[in-house]
């Protein structure tokens, strides 16, 4: 394991490999793999990522993703499961149209928030980003996951790099369309207050 972080931003705290950073809305672990560093000669390699069984190398980035679903699971009750499986549409369907069904999604989220407790509020959030982290796409967990089960558990295969690349732009997309809704919601938001 080469580096623990929880958050994304500037690092705001470092304990040797252990970094939280500004925002809490993720996180990530970087383990020894090959394909993303050179190593030396005398380097097995026995305990990089890539060199493990096919199961390691698809549980791996599926597990912070069970374990943030379990605890959002966990606090929202019975209804969370009904959630989360409505997010994958809510996030296709508002990239889709993001001044239009992302601004229905984005007020029923306001409401939400505005209603109910921070538990619920950050487990309701939680789903939705465990929803979107799942999705087969490039730098996304599920998009880890895929490809390793595409490698069929081999260490380098030559055409990863570029099926990377290309499944790197739907997710992109995606979050751009988002960004785009997010915007359009705040500057709608700021508006209404008369500023």
């Amino acid at each position: 394991m080469r580096q623990i972080s929880y958050g994304v931003g500037p690092t705001l705290l470092a304990w040797g490999k252990v970094h939280i950073k500004l925002l809490p809305l993720a996180g990530n672990v970087v383990l020894k793999d090959t394909r993303e560093e050179t190593l030396y000669d005398d380097d097995p390699c026995r305990d990089a990522y890539n060199f493990q069984p096919l199961w390691k190398q698809v549980l791996l980035p599926l597990s912070g993703v069970a374990v943030l679903l379990a605890v959002a699971l966990w606090l929202m009750g019975p209804q969370g499961w009904e959630r989360f499986v409505a997010a994958f549409g809510q996030i296709v369907h508002g990239a889709l149209a993001p001044l239009s069904t992302a601004q229905e999604l984005l007020g029923d989220g306001e409401t939400f928030a505005r209603t109910h407790g921070f538990a619920l509020v950050f487990a309701l959030f939680s789903l939705k980003l465990c929803a979107f982290n799942l999705l087969p796409f490039a730098g996304l967990n599920g998009g880890q996951a895929l490809l390793a089960i595409a490698r069929g558990g081999r260490p380098f295969v030559a055409w990863e790099e570029t099926a990377a690349k290309w499944l790197l732009l739907p997710g992109l997309a995606i979050l751009l369309a988002w960004l785009v809704a997010f915007g359009w919601h705040g500057w709608h938001g700021w508006k209404s207050m008369g500023m």
